[in-house]
C-alpha cells in the first residue's frame, strides 16, 4: 500500500470514529437551535392566544355571527359572573316536566358548544320516560364562581350544590357539591356563555 494513503485512511478512521462519539459540527448545531427556538415560540404564540382559531387576527365566522344575531334579547348579562349565575341557576333547578322547556332556554341565552350541548339534552330529556315515571326533581344553589389565572385566565369554575329527588333509584339521594368549567363570549348583548363542561 502507498504510504502517503495510510495517513489519510488513519485520519478518515478517526473523523469516522469521532462522528461516531456524538461529536458534530459546531455551525449545525446553531441552526438546529434556531429551528428549534423558532418553533418553540411559534408554539408559545399558539397556546397563549385564547381565541378560536377561526376567530384570531379579529375576524369572527359567518356562521358564528349569524348565531350571535340569534340569541334571545335578554341573552347577554352585564358581567361574566351575573352572566354564570343566570345559567348555573337555571341549569340546576328543574322537574321532569319541565327539563326539556330548561334547556331549550339555555340554548337560547348561549353559543358554540353550550348551544349545542343544550339543544342536544332539550331533545333528548322530551323522550325520556324515566325521568317522568320516577317524578325527578333537582333543586341547587350557586356555591362559588371563579376565574382561572395565567394560562386558564378564559376558563371560569361554577361550583354548586344540589339535590335529586324522585322515586325509585331517586329516592333519598343526598347533596353533593358539582363543579362546571365554563367559558364566555362578550356579544352585542353582553356577556354569554360559550362552553359549559361539567365535571362532577
Amino acid at each position: 500500500m502507498n504510504r502517503q494513503i495510510l495517513p489519510l485512511c488513519a485520519a478518515l478512521a478517526v473523523a469516522g470514529l469521532l462522528t461516531g462519539c456524538g461529536l458534530a459540527n459546531p455551525y449545525a448545531s446553531t441552526t438546529t437551535l434556531t429551528q428549534t427556538q423558532t418553533r418553540t415560540s411559534r408554539a408559545t404564540s399558539v397556546a397563549v392566544d385564547h381565541d378560536p382559531a377561526p376567530e384570531r387576527g379579529g375576524t369572527v365566522p359567518k356562521a358564528a355571527t349569524t348565531a350571535q344575531a340569534n340569541l334571545a334579547a335578554s341573552a347577554g348579562r352585564p358581567t361574566p359572573t351575573s352572566a354564570l349565575a343566570r345559567y348555573a341557576h337555571l341549569y340546576v333547578n328543574w322537574t321532569a316536566s319541565d327539563v326539556a322547556d330548561h334547556e331549550t332556554k339555555l340554548a337560547s341565552i348561549s353559543l358554540g358548544s353550550a348551544r349545542a350541548q343544550a339543544l342536544q339534552a332539550a331533545a333528548s330529556y322530551r323522550h325520556d320516560s324515566t325521568l317522568s315515571r320516577s317524578e325527578v326533581a333537582n333543586t341547587g344553589t350557586v356555591i362559588a364562581i371563579t376565574r382561572g389565572e395565567g394560562a386558564a385566565a378564559s376558563d371560569w369554575v361554577v361550583v354548586t350544590r344540589e339535590t335529586t329527588t324522585g322515586k325509585d333509584d331517586y329516592e333519598g339521594l343526598p347533596a353533593e357539591l358539582h363543579v362546571t368549567y365554563a367559558q364566555l363570549t362578550k356579544t352585542a348583548t353582553g356577556w354569554v356563555i360559550s362552553s359549559w363542561s361539567p365535571q362532577t
